[in-house]
């Protein structure tokens, strides 16, 4: 076998596991039950379902209707981080270096978690929005204190 006939061979092998490896982290890793909630998502979550004191039964209702639509956006926003890495995976198996398909796909890919993190600040916003003033602060200092958490 020619040396270009297997770099093709090595080429095209890493292309395919590549895309599949890109869609399978996609639907495991990216996947909301399967990985654990970052910080902003916890606080949240305990001051809307459990922590946040004197929620009224018409909040709570608008709460749920907030997080059901943030929810489907976040799905959708996830599926489409996990083909565009695996659109990132097959251009990096064809051109082996940061050529324009390479940078095409990291742009894609910045602006889609560009999107998901403008949804996820308009959500913490919309739910804000339904509280009191008092609600709020609680709220807000829960809040900027899951953002100050450093990643683990």
């Amino acid at each position: 076998m020619t040396p270009y006939k297997r770099q093709l061979l090595v080429t095209i092998a890493l292309a395919g596991f590549s895309g599949f490896a890109g869609v399978w982290l996609g639907t495991h890793e990216f996947h909301p039950e399967s990985t654990s909630p970052a910080p902003l998502r916890l606080a949240v979550d305990e001051l809307t379902r459990r922590g946040l004191a004197g929620l009224t039964q018409s909040q709570k209702a608008r709460i749920d209707d907030i997080e059901i639509r943030y929810s489907n956006k976040r799905r959708k926003l996830r599926s489409r981080i996990a083909a565009a890495n695996s659109q990132l995976a097959d251009a990096l198996a064809v051109e082996m270096r940061l050529g324009p398909k390479v940078e095409s796909s990291i742009d894609d890919l910045k602006g889609i978690v560009g999107e998901l993190q403008h949804e996820t600040v308009a959500y913490v916003l919309e739910l804000r929005s339904v509280m009191s003033d008092q609600q709020q602060v609680v709220f807000d200092e829960k809040v900027v204190a899951a953002l100050m958490t450093p990643p683990s």
